[in-house]
């Protein structure tokens, strides 16, 4: 069996023999034609609008959420006080 670089060596080397050297040049204004298009640009859609005035208010929402989230914000767990409540509470019954 052929190594494939070898065989991918042979193919290269058929094409530089073979190849049409006009193939190299663009057709005569698609330059012009192509950078055209660029210019001229598009309205962005109304999907796209609302995306990005979204965005700030997404990304406030996630500080926010990142910020009272962490371990800081919320209060330590208190065991004295914990038990104080379950003393407190008053349990039903039902009979």
């Amino acid at each position: 069996m052929n190594n494939p670089d070898k065989i991918l060596h042979r193919l290269a080397a058929a094409t530089r023999r073979e190849g049409d050297s006009s193939a190299d040049e663009l057709p005569l204004g698609l330059a012009t034609r192509v950078l055209a298009k660029l210019r001229e640009g598009r309205a962005p859609t109304l999907w796209e609008t609302f995306a990005l005035g979204a965005l700030p208010v997404a990304a406030a929402i996630t500080i926010a959420c990142v910020l009272l989230g962490s371990p800081e914000a919320q209060p330590p767990d208190d065991a004295d006080g914990i038990a104080q409540v379950m003393l407190e509470t008053e349990l039903t019954t039902s009979r």
